[in-house]
Formats: C-alpha cells, structure tokens, sequence
C-alpha cells in the first residue's frame, strides 16, 4: 500500500500516516528479505523503518519537540541519519522509552548492511546475532506502534499490520 507521502508542513496527519505505512513496508520486506537469505538487504530494510518510524513520531509530536528545538520544523521531521541518536533520546523524554533502545540497534545493523562480517568493522560474528537484532527491533515496534499511533490507527493500517505479523512469524518459526 503507498501512501503520497505529503509534506508535513502542509498536512501533518497525512506525512505520519505515510510514514507509518513505510515503516510497516519496510518492516514486511525485510522480513521477507532475510527469509530469502539476504541478510544485508533485511538489515537495511529494518533501519529504514526505523527511521520512518522516528520521522513519523517526530511529525506526530512536532509541537513538543519544537518547543525547545526549531531544528524540528526545519530538518527533524525526516529523521536524518545523522541525527537518529539524539531524536531517540528527545522521543524517549516524551515517554517512548523503546525507541532508544531500536535506534542504538537499528544504527548496529545500518553498520552491517554496508559491512557485512568483516572483522575490522561489524560488530556481528554470524547471521544468528544478525537475527537476534533483527527481531528485537521487529517484535518491539510491532509490540508498540498501534499504542504509538492510536489516533492514526484504522482498518487500512490493521491489514498492513497484520500482513507483518503473520510473515514475522515465519521468522520466528525459523528461529
């Protein structure tokens, strides 16, 4: 399902939502990803949708978080790379005490997609630690992001929502 994804400056209600729906995409095809042995490619799908993600709670709390940094109408609702860390931390204040923790391991497997095992820079071993994170940062934003987004929430999402959690399962069969 794509969403046009519109610019929050114009219609906030519609950029969170668009970003919902990528971070459920995105999640979906690294899922399907992995299954399909690329493990690279489903670490980079899964921060992606970590950063949708973030860009999402951004733009749904950019009044609060503007309050105290106008760096957030500007840049922050999209959630650059480079500023992940602190907008993880900023989020967590607000009371989503989970995203710091998949951010620090979304960034952990961002470094994986590029660097594979190589000794000298992965801080991965072997595709089971691969999988460890891949899981936690699944299992923890499907844990949540109903709760997260409860007043976006409808039918359209639910069946997104649900068409991941059931190929989330497969993975966890694997496991």
């Amino acid at each position: 399902m794509e969403e046009k994804l519109a610019s929050p400056k114009i219609d906030r209600k519609a950029y969170v939502r668009a970003r919902i729906i990528e971070t459920l995409d995105d999640l979906d095809v690294a899922i399907n990803m992995w299954l399909a042995g690329r493990s690279r490619n489903a670490a980079g799908k899964v921060f992606s949708a970590v950063k949708a993600l973030l860009s999402a709670l951004v733009t749904k709390n950019l009044d609060k978080l503007a309050a105290d940094n106008e760096w957030y109408v500007k840049k922050g609702y999209n959630a650059p790379t480079h500023s992940l860390k602190s907008i993880s931390i900023d989020l967590v204040k607000l009371g989503y005490s989970e995203v710091g923790s998949i951010t620090n391991v979304a960034l952990l497997l961002h470094d994986y997609q590029y660097n594979g095992f190589d000794p000298d820079f992965s801080k991965y071993k072997n595709k089971d630690e691969v999988l460890y994170d891949l899981v936690i940062v699944i299992k923890i934003i499907l844990d949540n992001i109903k709760k997260w987004f409860e007043d976006e929430w409808d039918n359209q999402l639910d069946i997104l929502y649900n068409i991941v959690l059931a190929d989330f399962l497969k993975i966890k069969k694997e496991k």
